[in-house]
């Protein structure tokens, strides 16, 4: 174990530590609160029943007062320490999915990210992108629709068609300084998920901000202002005279309710969408809140905070996303207290109120509207980061990868393992390859089809701007076609030999673009027999010589090594290998240089008793 893991660990035990004791110390006082808020509560009573028997009643007065104070204080101050105390119970649920990610402990982290797969991915499906013990359920601490989509697509960079070398280090640097502060990694992602309850995207709300508010139109809304005055002037009036004088104020109360039972329908639905997004209106100003007071020095972070904030107010003073949420929230309380019946009756009786209500949320959609959408997805943004972040602490003697925007791909590793492997069964290994394609050979379970993962996800995680488990790593910029999970599906008459065919077509497709690639290509026409899958492995190297092109392919065929006698394709042998004791097989899974000649399906087959 190396010293940053040892320290790793040794940090992560004193936060465990620290949070265990500071929940104990709110419990205690919780306890004690407790006892005081019973007691005073008794007080009261005391004070009532003496302040009832006896006659002298102002010293039992003040004595009952005094315990009442005290009793709202202490429920006060109770509820307060019971918010204190769920706050850090999810830091410690938090911060146990930290260690549960060092110890490649999935079974704790419930966010698998299957909703973000996509079918007929270039390598997603290949390299365990997404889905149960995945690379997103591993380092995703994404709570909001916008951060897991975030982190979707920047794994998967590495099959978009333009890839911005400058983006991405722009990354590199803002994990950089959030990778060493797990504290305020732990405490932003608590504020994001006690205050989203669900990972969908505020709909409700984007949807109330892209369309004028609906109200029944701007000529009954004259007509209530105006019916509104008169009813008020006239009721004043007539109470100064006598006779039939109420039944003016009468008539334009019957002219309210008639003009309030018109406007109700085409008021409610604007009303009712805002009833949908009310109660994420807090969440998301508290999420926004903590994200501003954050000190951040890297360009990219400062340019999230940045987007955190508007144009210049009217008043001279930038609003910043929080405050433009909690406006809008205050006016949602008064839309609160009118969906109440009898408020509703009572408010707009005595004054146009939901033309009011509706005037001011059509004021704060111009003035603010416009600009959270774009908010929202800094929030995305972050959590994104954030997610990339847990990388350093899951390997905290991985590096970031050297990038380079070349047309020439090339790929070198250092003490390179496999990100889904926990650091205890790890085995790293040296792999470079600066063109052609790396035949990898060796008997079955040797490591020949986790070292083309290795090489593929750990360019995943380059591109998307983390720490790779490496000593080094220095790449291109390329995108990535993967043929290695294969499938058939019966019920649509797909063979598993013509599954692998879409996949390798998926593949040349991406190298007759023109863009650099690296294909990772499994065991390739397994489904077939051994002449024509010989045949076609080599017509398909020969497709994918090209200088744009690197690759590596595993294969059992040794035929097909054989076949490049006059140098066609630019070729370069590795192998894995096994040896044998009184135990039985064991395996190395260390890379090394040249063709395997070796077999253990006869052995395998011994071993489990299909053969004597």
């Amino acid at each position: 174990m190396s010293e940053k893991t040892e320290k790793r660990n040794a940090d992560l035990d004193l936060r465990s530590s620290d949070l265990d004791q500071e929940l104990k110390v709110i419990q205690e006082k919780t306890g004690h609160l407790a006892n005081l808020r019973g007691i005073s509560f008794i007080g009261v009573l005391v004070f009532i029943i003496l302040f009832i028997a006896r006659q002298e009643k102002i010293p039992f007065a003040i004595g009952a007062g005094v315990f009442l104070l005290g009793f709202i204080v202490f429920v006060i101050r109770h509820g307060a320490l019971k918010a204190q105390a769920k706050r850090v119970a999810m830091l410690r649920e938090i911060h146990d999915q930290y260690i549960a990610r060092t110890r490649h402990d999935f079974s704790k982290l419930p966010d698998d990210g299957s909703d973000l797969a996509i079918e007929k991915h270039p390598f997603s499906g290949d390299l365990d992108l997404f889905g149960k013990k995945s690379l997103f359920q591993l380092i995703s601490v994404a709570h909001t629709g916008y951060g897991r989509r975030q982190l979707q697509k920047w794994l998967l960079t590495a099959a978009s068609e333009e890839m911005d070398l400058n983006e991405i280090k722009a990354r590199q640097k803002a994990v950089g300084e959030l990778s060493g502060q797990l504290k305020l990694l732990e405490e932003l992602e608590a504020c994001t998920k006690m205050n989203v309850k669900k990972k969908a995207s505020p709909q409700a709300l984007l949807a109330f901000i892209a369309s004028e508010v609906a109200t029944a139109g701007k000529t009954m809304h004259l007509l209530r202002i105006v019916n509104t005055v008169l009813l008020w002037i006239t009721f004043i009036v007539a109470l100064f005279l006598k006779g039939y004088a109420f039944f003016v104020p009468l008539f334009f109360l019957a002219v309210q309710l008639f003009l309030m039972v018109f406007s109700y329908k085409a008021n409610d639905m604007t009303f009712s969408l805002v009833e949908k997004f009310y109660p994420e209106l807090r969440a998301y100003s508290n999420i926004f809140t903590s994200l501003e007071n954050v000190e951040v020095e890297a360009e990219y972070l400062k340019t999230i905070k940045k987007r955190l904030y508007g144009e210049t107010g009217d008043d001279g003073e930038k609003r910043s996303a929080s405050n433009q949420l909690y406006a809008l929230y205050k006016i949602c309380l008064f839309i609160q207290a009118r969906m109440q019946p009898l408020l509703y009756f009572v408010l707009n009786i005595v004054a146009p109120f939901d033309e009011i209500l509706l005037s001011l949320l059509e004021r704060w959609r111009r003035r603010s509207g416009k600009s959270i959408p774009d908010k929202l997805m800094a929030i995305g943004e972050w959590e994104a980061l954030m997610s990339l972040a847990t990388m350093q602490t899951i390997y905290p003697d991985g590096a970031f990868a050297e990038i380079e925007d070349t047309h020439t791909p090339f790929f070198e590793a250092k003490g390179i393992g496999h990100p889904l492997i926990s650091e205890e069964t790890l085995v790293r290994n040296d792999f470079s390859l600066e063109k052609g394609c790396a035949m990898i050979t060796g008997s079955n379970m040797s490591g020949k089809t986790t070292l083309l993962r290795t090489v593929g996800i750990n360019t995943v995680l380059a591109f998307s701007g983390t720490v790779c488990p490496a000593s080094s790593l220095k790449l291109s910029l390329m995108n990535i076609g993967a043929s290695m999970r294969i499938e058939d599906n019966l019920g649509e008459g797909v063979s598993t030999f013509y599954a692998e065919l879409v996949k390798i077509e998926r593949i040349v497709k991406i190298a007759d673009s023109g863009r650099p690639l690296l294909f990772l290509i499994d065991e390739i026409f397994r489904g077939t027999n051994s002449k024509d899958r010989t045949d076609g492995a080599w017509t398909v190297l020969k497709k994918l010589h090209k200088p744009s092109i690197i690759g590596m392919m595993s294969t059992h065929d040794y035929e097909l090594c054989k076949m490049n006698g006059n140098g066609e394709v630019d070729l370069v042998y590795y192998h894995f290998s096994e040896y044998y004791d009184d135990d039985g097989l064991h395996f190395d899974y260390l890379l090394k240089n040249g063709m395997s000649t070796e077999t253990n399906a006869k052995y395998l087959m011994k071993l489990v008793g299909i053969t004597d």
